[in-house]
């Protein structure tokens, strides 16, 4: 018989770590927590999660207790939520995870955590199942996107399927130091962003960037940013990285409506009358709604200024849809990322008096 894997959350991580342990001979669940259902992947499984889940009366489904309960691997990825809504949230799930876990059982945890919380994690875990870690049951950190950072709590040797599945990983000494190097990783990638965004200010002295800076690329580390914040002690270095990091961030939103609204004033449109669509392509089901978040903070931050601010996202389109419906009512066009850029400059058609104007450092006409 085949070993059963679950991965606990219908997201675009944890659904990519499903296929690749179904080509490793796995029998493998797909959880879908907020709506507790499973998905059992079939060999003709589609390539995306947004595929499986809305097509649930195609594959086969059952409770999530049933899945989890005899599964000699779990994924950890759900959808993450921001503030103390994810964390209660989050609280949640694993003591869900802790109630159906079986001994000898190996436990990949994708979720990004701050200093201690692997051992808060480990300690509900203990708690609701009554199973030792690294003794009953193996315990890996493996955040998502950390380039590989992993830490391992166990009797035996990691698993071989985990460096074909994950692709290299970089084995730390304990959990403790994955979760510092993990946070490291985390601060210096994205603060090179940040002063980028930091030091570029429309309408004044700037310093731009030798590469664009695109808002796509901005939300890549936002989640880590906010969870450092809102976790690390007041006062130490790494806290006031993270708390700048957000800062630098709202403070590229308030650039990026100031460029719309003195672009406006330049064709002679009032800012209330001028109507605005933000393109940007992102898959819902990531793990760490990055995109999302951003896309709501910039929406909200420029309707309190003009008229008509709308979002388009061309990645929840069919083929034949890639076009927005009544693109010829806005006069401003705004793409997200490189690749946005390019779809917005496909479908333009003719002098329409329309403005394409990026979403990123520095703003620019296109």
């Amino acid at each position: 018989m085949k070993e059963r894997a679950s991965i606990y959350g219908a997201t675009v991580e944890g659904y990519n770590v499903g296929l690749s342990l179904l080509r490793e001979g796995y029998e493998v669940n797909v959880l879908d927590e907020r709506i507790k259902t499973s998905f059992k992947l079939t060999d003709n499984a589609p390539t995306s999660i947004r595929q499986l889940v809305g097509e649930d009366s195609l594959y086969p489904i059952q409770p999530i207790s049933s899945a989890l309960q005899g599964s000699k691997e779990i994924i950890l990825a759900p959808r993450l939520k921001y503030a103390d809504e994810g964390r209660a949230e989050w609280l949640q799930r694993l003591k869900e995870i802790g109630q159906n876990l079986s001994e000898n059982t190996t436990l990949v945890n994708m979720v990004p955590l701050s200093i201690g919380g692997n051992r808060e994690t480990l300690m509900i875990l203990e708690e609701q199942s009554g199973l030792t870690p690294g003794k009953e049951f193996a315990y890996t950190y493996l955040p998502a996107g950390g380039s590989g950072i992993a830490g391992y709590l166990g009797d035996t040797a990691p698993a071989p399927w985990m460096d074909k599945v994950f692709g290299g990983v970089r084995w730390s000494k304990s959990i403790e130091e994955s979760e510092m190097q993990y946070i490291k990783w985390a601060l210096l990638n994205y603060l090179p962003k940040v002063m980028g965004i930091s030091f570029y200010r429309e309408g004044g002295p700037s310093v731009i960037p030798e590469n664009k800076i695109y808002l796509d690329d901005i939300a890549q580390g936002y989640y880590e940013m906010q969870l450092f914040s809102e976790t690390l002690q007041h006062g130490e270095t790494l806290y006031h990285f993270a708390t700048g990091a957000l800062k630098a961030v709202s403070g590229y939103t308030h650039t990026l409506g100031s460029y719309l609204r003195n672009y406006a004033r330049e064709r002679g449109l009032k800012a209330i009358r001028s109507k605005i669509l933000l393109v940007w392509s992102h898959d819902k089901s990531e793990m760490k709604g990055e995109r999302s978040k951003l896309l709501s903070l910039i929406l909200g931050s420029l309707r309190e200024v003009f008229g008509d601010v709308e979002s388009w996202n061309p990645a929840e389109q069919t083929d034949d849809k890639k076009r927005p419906s009544n693109l010829e009512r806005y006069q401003m066009i705004v793409p997200c990322s490189q690749t946005d850029l390019k779809l917005c400059k496909s479908f333009m058609r003719g002098d329409t008096g329309q403005s394409i104007i990026t979403a990123s450092v520095p703003v620019s006409l296109s």
